[in-house]
């Protein structure tokens, strides 16, 4: 009997062991196994077991299986297997993504002996010549010590047995640089928000209908796929809540997916008053060994609620019955970096395994979502009214474009006639503002306007951002940072100019036009180095303190604001300009979310203004109109006579190198070798949009199918192609269904 092993490394395939016989019962699929590497040991996860090994050269036992059991059980090893398989993913990174950090490293533990006399005659010459070890040290000794005294064969095993004997206790650690301290706000934030929730409200009819549907299939135990398509404050939260509780009258677990989780404490706050210890909670404020001790609580069974951003997809659970993932339409549910998998999908792939109920909710929902339900896959739920009877705000389109609403804007400003306006009758009626752009710093660009040149990143292809509060000039994709040159780099002239908006030139501009108001900043900069500023600035502004808030798109999210009176969205433009086919839709969904943070109340009149120099384009006209479904029917008219998703499937494989030369003669030599690949069209290679990242040069093919089994063979012929041209310095990597093509 073989095990395949999955290691992570520079490879990140799986290596066959043979399984000694006295591990024979502990080496199953989802154990973590100590196994011999080289000159030394490494840990990795059994991801498979074989009756027979290709591999002809010496095939080495496994050392040792650590732990009592594995962490991993068959359920969630299925879904792994599955994302590895669908997303062309070397298991060991799917692994990596699952695990607990430190289960795969930094373990320390420290054996004490207990007993006070010599080791019974019960025990087996091993276990006596490991006990009299142990009993020579009365503070312990570390299982690393013990290892190179004993040996490192089977000696997990060996100690569990003199535990579970009474003979020794273990005491686990972890590394230093896992106890950092978590962001003492959580709690506090959480403990606030929960003084200010009553008691459950009462259900309006069509979210009574919605609970009702769900209800019955949690009850039926079978899978079930829901779109919950609810406009902004019709309570969909409150319907998840009731889902919750009657899969757990069913004896069964929960899973709520979030896009941020960092974004939403208020949120957080609301699911641990609902339901107390049952909850546990997977966030990056957590320590490794705090997010270790939730992870071992949802698989034991004792959480029985567990709420989380993508990565919680992977949390072990003993009968999961239901899974929630909110605004499902967020871009944050696809991970870009390292395993490009959609929590979204791989949520319904989970549930369909559980036989759980799964439900998709958004205001926005995306468009594949959308398909799914108006073609039958997915059962659809509609909440078309605020829950707490507060009117949708009317949204109005300002056209730049028109020179009375540029009136008074000076060179470079932001904010137009009517937005200013506005802004100064919420301020005299004590309300408040909020405004959006989706750009970070002061300018997106520092230009010159002699020779034409803009000061760029040197490891990646984008120009630098300009940072007037710390005075620095970064790049949002590798965290370059520069100071600011005098002169141009290029010309060696004063031509430098500072080009583009940005929330650091709104806030300016707001401070001085508004010099008594408050203001305040949301975006990641405000935030970075600091673990309690987000919470600090949501509750100066829930409390009324701040006056006008100005923010990146995390200010879109799920936030509940009581005072909140105007919203002004600056620069509809810049979701819609991106070069991607999702572009229209991720606008409206913008300007839809970010309006819906007004006027929440019952009684409250709340108002949007939309600045943009293109009225007339129909992802604004149907956001003012509060018609997902009009969007819907445009979009998906020019997805369908483009052939783009829902209407196909595609896959982009992406190329990098340092050294620009050996990449261009790499995809020169590609492309005459392109196999045919039938039933898929193929562009490229060619370069990247973003030709430049990290230091490294970019390529990029994208493939188009009817259907992904068409796209999976179009990919494995060229992968095929590729491999056997691609030197040790040349990087090739898969994206299946991509979110960015950038």
């Amino acid at each position: 009997m073989y095990a395949q092993v999955a290691i992570k490394g520079p490879y990140g395939g799986l290596f066959s062991y043979t399984i000694p016989d006295a591990l024979r019962e502990a080496a199953i699929p989802g154990a973590l196994a100590l196994v011999p590497m080289g000159r030394g040991n490494r840990t990795g996860l059994i991801w498979s077991l074989a009756d027979t090994c290709d591999y002809t050269g010496e095939i080495k036992p496994l050392a040792d299986i650590l732990g009592d059991t594995p962490p991993l059980n068959a359920e969630l090893m299925r879904l792994l297997d599955y994302i590895a398989r669908y997303y062309r993913q070397a298991p060991a990174s799917i692994a990596a993504a699952a695990l607990p950090a430190h289960l795969l490293h930094d373990r320390k533990r420290r054996v004490i002996w207990l007993g006070e006399t010599a080791p019974p005659d019960s025990l087996s010459p091993a276990l006596r010549a490991l006990a009299d070890h142990l009993r020579k040290r009365k503070n312990g000794l570390m299982e690393s010590t013990i290892a190179q005294h004993v040996g490192r064969a089977g000696l997990d095993r060996k100690l569990k047995l003199l535990r579970d004997d009474g003979l020794i206790r273990i005491e686990e650690s972890w590394d230093a640089r896992h106890k950092a301290r978590e962001n003492p706000h959580w709690e506090a934030e959480e403990q606030a928000e929960v003084r200010q929730l009553h008691e459950p409200p009462q259900l309006t009819d069509e979210q009574q209908e919605a609970v009702d549907a769900l209800n019955e299939a949690i009850t039926a135990g079978r899978f079930a796929p829901f779109l919950l398509q609810g406009v902004t404050g019709s309570g969909k939260t409150e319907v998840y809540f009731r889902a919750v509780e009657t899969a757990l009258a069913q004896g069964r677990q929960a899973l709520l997916l979030v896009p941020e989780i960092s974004l939403t404490p208020q949120l957080t706050a609301r699911y641990r008053v609902r339901f107390h210890e049952t909850l546990a909670v997977f966030h990056s404020g957590l320590t490794p060994a705090r997010r270790h001790d939730e992870w071992r609580r949802a698989r034991s069974g004792q959480a029985r609620v567990i709420i989380g951003a993508r990565s919680a997809l992977f949390a072990p659970f003993a009968d999961l019955g239901l899974i929630v993932v909110d605004e499902e339409h967020d871009g944050s549910y696809k991970q870009e970096e390292g395993v490009p998998y959609h929590a979204r999908d791989m949520a319904i792939v989970r549930a369909s395994f559980n036989q759980a109920v799964v439900v998709l909710g958004s205001a926005t929902p995306a468009m594949e979502s959308l398909h799914n339900a108006q073609h039958g896959k997915y059962h659809h739920l509609r909440l078309t009214q605020r829950a707490t009877g507060a009117d949708l705000p009317p949204i109005e389109l300002v056209d730049l474009s028109d020179p009375q609403n540029r009136e008074g804007m000076r060179a470079h400003s932001l904010i137009g006639k009517t937005l200013r306006e506005a802004m100064s009758e919420t301020l005299a009626a004590g309300k408040q503002s909020l405004l959006f752009l989706n750009r970070r710093g002061f300018a997106p660009a520092l230009l010159c306007n002699l020779c034409g040149h803009s000061v760029s990143c040197p490891n990646c292809a984008v120009a630098l951002t300009l940072h007037k509060g710390r005075n620095q000039l970064m790049c949002h994709y590798c965290d370059h940072v520069a100071d600011p040159p005098d002169v141009c780099p290029e010309c060696g002239q004063l031509g430098l100019i500072r080009f583009g908006p940005g929330t650091e030139r709104l806030e300016e501009e707001v401070k001085q036009r508004f010099p008594d108001a408050n203001v305040a900043r949301l975006d990641r900069d405000a935030v970075k180095g600091s673990a309690d500023r987000l919470a600090k600035t949501l509750d100066a502004f829930r409390s009324g303190a701040v006056d006008i808030l100005v923010g990146t798109q995390m200010i879109a999210k799920g936030h509940h604001f009581s005072g909140l009176s105007l919203v002004g969205v600056i620069a509809a433009e810049s979701a819609m300009s991106q070069p991607d086919f999702r572009a229209a839709e991720r606008a409206f969904q913008l300007v839809t979310q970010v309006a819906g943070r007004a006027g929440r109340e019952r009684g409250q009149t709340g108002r949007v203004l939309v600045q943009t120099f293109d009225p007339q384009h129909y992802a604004l006209t149907a956001a003012a109109c509060h018609d997902a479904d009009l969007f819907a029917d445009q979009e998906l008219r020019f997805r369908a006579e483009a052939e783009y998703p829902p209407f196909s499937r595609m896959a982009l494989v992406r190329f990098s190198c340092e050294d620009l030369g050996e990449g261009d003669r790499f995809v020169a030599e590609l492309r005459r070798n392109l196999p045919h690949t039938e039933g898929a069209l193929v562009l490229g290679p060619a370069p990247a949009p973003l030709s430049k990242l990290r230091g490294r040069h970019r390529w990029q093919l994208m493939i188009k199918g009817a259907d992904i089994r068409m796209v999976h063979q179009a990919v494995g012929r060229i992968l095929a192609a590729a491999e056997p041209l691609a030197g040790r310095n040349l990087r090739i990597g898969v994206d299946i269904d991509p979110q960015a093509f950038v």
